[in-house]
């Protein structure tokens, strides 16, 4: 489909479908960034763009997946190692994260000091 159905269909509950989409060989870089953004998205989406390696690559789907409060804990904790510091000090006080994502984040802006 073109780049707006393929922005519907993920959202689908089904997770066929949204898998299908993630298989599709016209999906864009940018496309994979705002996936990761959105928490609409269901948490196995997340998990299987963070074990893309092409995906991975990308520090902006790396961020977004950290900020995205449906990724699972134990992910977000594996990429708060290649986030920058600014990233990190927005992510220690963001109110929709698990409090011990926020908790890393801080400890890892003290030890970079």
């Amino acid at each position: 489909g073109t780049r707006e159905e393929r922005a519907i269909l993920i959202r689908d509950p089904n997770k066929l479908i949204a898998l299908a989409v993630l298989r599709s060989s016209k999906l864009t870089d940018s496309e994979v960034e705002s996936i990761a953004k959105l928490s609409s998205v269901s948490e196995e989406i997340l998990r299987i763009i963070s074990t893309n390696r092409n995906w991975v690559k990308n520090y902006v789907v790396v961020s977004a997946l950290a900020r995205n409060p449906k990724t699972p804990l134990a992910i977000s904790m594996n990429l708060l190692n290649r986030l920058s510091e600014k990233d990190l000090r927005t992510l220690s006080t963001n109110r929709n994260i698990p409090e011990v994502l926020r908790t890393s984040a801080r400890k890892k802006i003290v030890i970079e000091k």
